[in-house]
């Protein structure tokens, strides 16, 4: 049997989960011959830039007219006008991507973004492809941009997120409440005093892990700066791929009795979340349901309008984090939670009880017991 994953680069979350599925699919199927494909390397490099950098760019420097595309998008008329478009851009930038699928010949395909959903649309309507072809969301929230009724299956991270789909037309036997795909190592135990050690690491004063998601954007600096003021802690500041960000948090002066540790990309971030006492961060998709699978309580400043937004409500309505607006209210919020070690449990011990570790794994299973389609 074939497994086609497909994910875009748009933001980092649908990258990672797609990984997380190959991940599941090749220790529980290793019979299967397992291909994962981000679509955006099939199209020409301004349509990549565009796509992803556009996305980017404007959650980064405009995130309130983000905030408006997503809510005034967010209805079937304006799916249907964005389903044409792309349309008629298929003949074109999505030839290379077309014959790469053809070539393959795949017996199931599952997509961890919207994108593919909307190319093969009218070949699936014209009864010309007959794979079974799922999709696995990866927020806790659903844009109706998802709704594209020629999938077989969708995998969605809340029966509420399926309460949402239905409303958006799409019928309940094609959904299934899993969670996020995620790695395996955010499932697994790990020993926080070793792990601190080889970090240079203390007992005391509190952990705190501070990202800004895989392209290091959303104010990363001023949140590194705000958290070593606001009380004695031990900083692990991830900036991902932005290295002119990476550079200027290893430029910050640290204040006396405070630690920081300053890291790109990396490929270890369960580690550095079991080494923490609690998290703050963008509220994508995935780095949240990471955070919910290691019990970690999160603080969540300045969500991105949006799915971030949605995101950031559904973690604070299970209890496992809190949100602050600006710098003087994640100061504050921060020193709470240091100061108060019982809440600092209660949120740890809901986002346990949140956590979906083995979502990926759920969601290989069904795709593989999926029917052809007739």
């Amino acid at each position: 049997m074939k497994l086609l994953i497909i994910s875009a680069s748009a933001g980092n979350g649908h990258t990672r989960a797609a990984a997380a599925l190959e991940e599941a699919a090749r220790e529980h199927y290793p019979e299967l011959e397992v291909k994962n494909v981000d679509i955006l390397q099939y199209v020409s490099a301004f349509y990549r830039k565009s796509y992803a950098g556009g996305y980017l760019q404007m959650t980064n420097r405009t995130p309130l007219l983000w905030g408006y595309f997503y809510k005034s998008m967010d209805f079937a008329k304006a799916a249907k006008r964005q389903a044409r478009i792309i349309e008629t851009y298929d003949a074109i930038q999505f030839k290379k991507f077309r014959a790469m699928v053809t070539e393959f010949a795949p017996d199931r395909v599952i997509s961890t973004h919207f994108l593919p959903l909307q190319i093969f649309a009218p070949y699936r309507r014209r009864g010309e492809i007959k794979w079974p072809f799922a999709a696995t969301l990866t927020d806790f929230d659903a844009h109706v941009i998802w709704a594209q009724f020629t999938c077989d299956k969708f995998f969605v991270a809340t029966d509420e997120v399926g309460a949402v789909m239905q409303g958006k037309g799409i019928e309940p036997d094609k959904l299934t409440t899993v969670g996020i795909p995620i790695s395996t190592a955010f499932s697994k135990t790990y020993d926080r005093a070793k792990i601190r050690e080889t970090l240079g690491l203390r007992d005391n004063p509190p952990t705190l892990l501070v990202m800004g998601g895989g392209h290091g954007q959303g104010g990363l600096l001023d949140t590194v700066n705000t958290a070593l003021s606001a009380a004695p802690v031990q900083v692990l500041a991830v900036a991902g791929k932005n290295e002119k960000t990476r550079k200027n948090i290893e430029a910050v002066k640290v204040p006396d009795g405070r630690t920081l540790k300053v890291f790109g990309y990396v490929n270890n971030i369960h580690e550095l979340m079991a080494a923490s006492d609690l998290v703050i961060s963008k509220s994508g998709g995935l780095t949240l349901a990471e955070c919910l699978a290691m019990g970690l309580p999160m603080l969540l400043p300045d969500p991105v309008p949006g799915q971030e937004e949605r995101n950031c409500n559904y973690v604070m309505e299970c209890g496992a984090a809190l949100y602050s607006h600006g710098a003087g209210s994640l100061k504050y919020k921060l020193k709470l939670l240091l100061e108060d070690h019982a809440l600092r449990a209660r949120m740890a011990a809901a986002a346990k009880a949140h956590g979906k570790p083995n979502a990926a794994r759920d969601v290989i299973n069904a795709v593989v017991a999926m029917s052809k389609t007739k």
